[in-house]
């Protein structure tokens, strides 16, 4: 596959998902007062190793609000199996915006929306302008996202293995097109979410139905006519799946305005991280002013 080259992409960046995986691949260590700080150290050496890899003309993070929102709404079990989150991760996740504010880097946090959504709005925006926008995130559900304008950048280890996801990729591990992913997540259930899907639909069947039938409405209006008990799955469950596509369909209109074009200041982040205590993690990017 090749990279988008056509111009300098916007990096839209699942600020939660890198700072969780930073959490959890990083020894612990503490800042000024005693503060948790390795993640966010972590986390700016992640940015800076994008920038190395795709000179985007922006970074920009998007972070989830942890209250409800409005998929909690829809479904109130959405979620509810996950575990409270550490409390070093939680002070780290609120100094984050903080922290990145004076590299210039734009964060954005929109109750009741998710960072999915506003990695969807970005995305959205950068095609309407034509131009290119690379969301490194590596929860699949963004690859709904992905055409010629939007790739997904899927970290593998840290972000320097990663996995470059493009439409072909997306019909190589689903089987569907990338706009077909939320039907296929409505059909087939999630249960990092808690969505349960149809009973007895896995991912190969419903990719199937949906190549048949085109989305989850097609494959509603065709279930009357299906075996008995894929019928009575789909029929019985109807009003659900189709409030399970809603809960799995990234909102485009997400309020996330198109970041303006800005190169990191690395000067200014440092002192930011210095004054954290972050100070081999300061050092470094001096190095790259």
């Amino acid at each position: 596959m090749t990279l988008l080259t056509a111009s300098a992409p916007l990096v839209a960046v699942d600020g939660d998902a890198l700072m969780h995986r930073a959490y959890h691949a990083t020894p612990p260590a503490t800042g000024v007062d005693g503060h948790p700080v390795a993640a966010l150290g972590t986390f700016v050496g992640m940015l800076a190793a994008l920038v190395d890899a795709y000179a985007p003309r922006a970074i920009a993070v998007a972070l989830d609000c942890r209250t409800p929102g409005y998929r909690n709404a829809l479904w109130p079990a959405y979620q509810a199996q996950r575990a409270p989150f550490d409390a070093d991760i939680v002070w780290q996740l609120d100094a984050l915006p903080d922290l990145l504010a004076p590299f210039g880097i734009a964060v954005a946090k929109e109750a009741p929306h998710e960072a999915d959504d506003l990695l969807a709005a970005w995305a959205t925006h950068e095609e309407a302008a034509d131009g290119r926008c690379l969301v490194v995130t590596h929860d699949r559900d963004a690859y709904q996202l992905v055409s010629e304008a939007v790739h997904v950048v899927r970290p593998v280890k840290g972000v320097r293995e990663v996995e470059l996801v493009d439409r072909a990729g997306v019909v190589s591990r689903y089987g569907v097109l990338p706009e077909q992913v939320p039907d296929l997540i409505a059909l087939r259930g999630d249960p990092s979410d808690n969505l349960p899907g149809a009973v007895g639909i896995g991912e190969k069947t419903a990719a199937a139905l949906l190549l048949e039938h085109g989305d989850l409405e097609g494959v509603l209006a065709a279930a009357p006519g299906m075996t008995g008990r894929r019928r009575a799955s789909l029929l019985d469950a109807a009003d659900d799946l189709r409030t399970f596509l809603r809960i799995a369909t990234m909102d485009r209109g997400a309020p996330a305005p198109r970041p303006a074009d800005a190169v990191p200041d690395w000067v200014a982040g440092s002192e930011a991280c210095r004054a954290l205590g972050m100070r081999g993690v300061a050092d470094r990017l001096l190095r790259r002013a």
